[in-house]
């Protein structure tokens, strides 16, 4: 709670940062196009990247750049705490930037997360085996997220 404070009162923040909470959007796939926007995916999403913030009446607006998306993972890890160890997982697996624009709710560390991203290779972990898309796609999605940073590079107060 105390991190994501520093964004809300803070006139300009950079920092490390994760989300992490459900997401509700649209992915287009390379070599397949829908004929129209429709709301076609949602799940759990986990981006870590480099958050740029400022504060405003206990509110925070962030520019944030998504450089990793650990959101198989965290949907697995909701749904069955019990196994002690997923199968192996690339850093190329879970590779996926994006660009969101994230506002912060006062009084509370959740966010409104718009924006856009590539989609990590990484589609679902099991635990046996995990689930991999075979093609490239983008993923539009409007999320509501726990805003955790997780190390300020500079905070310029008030």
């Amino acid at each position: 709670v105390g991190s994501s404070r520093v964004k809300k009162y803070a006139s300009f923040n950079v920092c490390l940062n994760a989300y992490v909470g459900p997401y509700l959007g649209f992915e287009q796939i390379r070599g397949y196009d829908p004929p129209e926007f429709t709301l076609n995916t949602y799940g759990i999403t986990a981006p870590i990247g480099v958050a740029f913030s400022t504060g405003f009446s206990g509110m925070s607006a962030t520019a944030f750049l998504s450089l990793i998306d650990i959101g198989a993972v965290a949907s697995f890890r909701f749904a069955n705490d019990s196994v002690a160890q997923v199968p192996t997982i690339q850093l190329a697996d879970i590779v996926s930037p994006g660009l969101f624009f994230s506002f912060g709710l006062p009084s509370v560390p959740v966010s409104v997360n718009l924006g856009a991203q590539l989609g990590p290779n990484l589609r679902q972990v099991t635990a046996t085996a995990n689930d991999y898309s075979n093609s490239v796609y983008f993923r539009y999605s409007v999320s509501v997220v726990v805003d955790i940073p997780l190390f300020n590079f500079y905070t310029k107060s008030r």
